[in-house]
């Protein structure tokens, strides 16, 4: 499998191949966008994404409407899947010297030949993929339940799914890397006094590099 790939510009200092990471990014942050090239350019659509590791390698489960023509452009082509992790702004106020504004992030590209899923058993199980993927890192108690006007007939004319078989990732972790180390302490001095979730979230990220034992390394 490929760990590296060319849609998106990533310097060699940003890029990190860490499957458990990379599979971590999109359990965790499933509502991905899915990019695939139609006749008439390219097509996108923002869906909620399943993914499992199936004999070593990963696989991505969706669906989206039957109204929604860009399931006829899926396998067209590769099919390419941007996951979006946490980001935010970074002043230069945090910085030893004046610099200029930056934005620190994590974000990941998967891509891969699409099979499209038409059949009313396997897209019952695309739905109970998703339920089961969103109600174990969003528990709420509910469970799976087909309504009865989305039999073997109406089923297939209301959903596409897909499965995505991953071929190619770009894993992408741009956090203070080329930034001095007097810097970096201080972007998480002032991450840490931030409230909102996508700051603490980029403060963790970059801990896991920077920090041991509370401690610049």
């Amino acid at each position: 499998m490929i760990l590296k790939g060319s849609d998106m510009y990533n310097p060699t200092r940003y890029q990190d191949s860490n499957q458990d990471e990379i599979f971590e990014l999109m359990d965790q942050y499933p509502f991905a966008t899915v990019i695939s090239v139609g006749p008439d350019g390219p097509v996108v659509s923002h869906l909620p994404i399943t993914p499992k590791r199936v004999e070593g390698k990963i696989e991505l489960i969706g669906h989206l409407a039957r109204a929604n023509l860009h399931w006829q452009s899926l396998e067209q082509g590769k099919t390419l899947v941007i996951f979006q992790g946490p980001h935010t702004y970074v002043t230069p106020m945090w910085y030893k010297k004046n610099n200029v504004p930056t934005w620190n992030y994590v974000t990941l590209h998967a891509s891969g030949a699409t099979q499209l899923i038409q059949d009313h058993e396997g897209l019952v199980d695309c739905l109970k993929e998703l339920t089961n993927h969103v109600e174990r890192n969003w528990h709420s108690g509910w469970e799976f339940y087909l309504p009865e006007d989305l039999g073997p007939v109406q089923l297939p004319k209301a959903i596409v799914g897909f499965r995505i078989q991953v071929e190619k990732f770009n894993f992408k972790k741009k956090l203070s890397q080329n930034r001095s180390e007097e810097d970096r302490a201080g972007v998480l001095e002032g991450l840490k006094l931030r409230r909102d979730e996508n700051s603490r979230l980029v403060f963790d990220e970059m801990s896991k590099l920077y920090l041991a034992d509370g401690k610049l390394r």
